[in-house]
């Protein structure tokens, strides 16, 4: 009686390995498109949007193409003003390299003073300060 069920029971086995479970994979990997399941059937109703809607976000993107371009044309702008100052600052360099340059060029006028005269007349006012400031204290 045992070999009877055990032959019963691998028979059992061997159909469902190699009959039922392949037949059950190629239904699941190629459904027929022919017929639909409970969540094919249900479809949803887009939602649309109306023309005021529409025409608004119009009025929106070109407003913001434009402020696009203006922002655009403002920052060429910029950058041709910063090379300009560029170009400046490099011109003025180089005439200030050169000025250094150049030997101090004695003058007889009398507006200009030499180097003597003026540490003379720094060490009376200071001290002349320092005078004050003894006054004060």
């Amino acid at each position: 009686m045992s070999n009877i069920l055990f032959t019963a029971l691998i028979i059992a086995l061997l159909y469902y390995f190699f009959y039922y479970l392949p037949s059950q994979k190629q239904l699941v990997s190629n459904p027929n498109p022919t017929k639909l399941t409970q969540s094919q059937f249900t479809q949803t109703e887009p939602t649309l949007i109306q023309n005021q809607e529409l025409d608004e976000l119009k009025k929106d993107i070109a407003h913001k193409e434009q402020t696009i371009i203006a922002l655009n044309n403002s920052y060429k702008n910029l950058e041709q003003k910063n090379t300009d100052n560029l170009k400046t600052i490099k011109e003025l360099q180089a005439q200030i390299r050169e000025l250094a340059k150049r030997p101090l060029k004695p003058t007889n006028s009398k507006s200009i003073q030499t180097d003597s005269d003026l540490e003379n007349t720094l060490d009376t006012l200071i001290k002349d300060i320092q005078e004050l400031n003894n006054e004060l204290c």
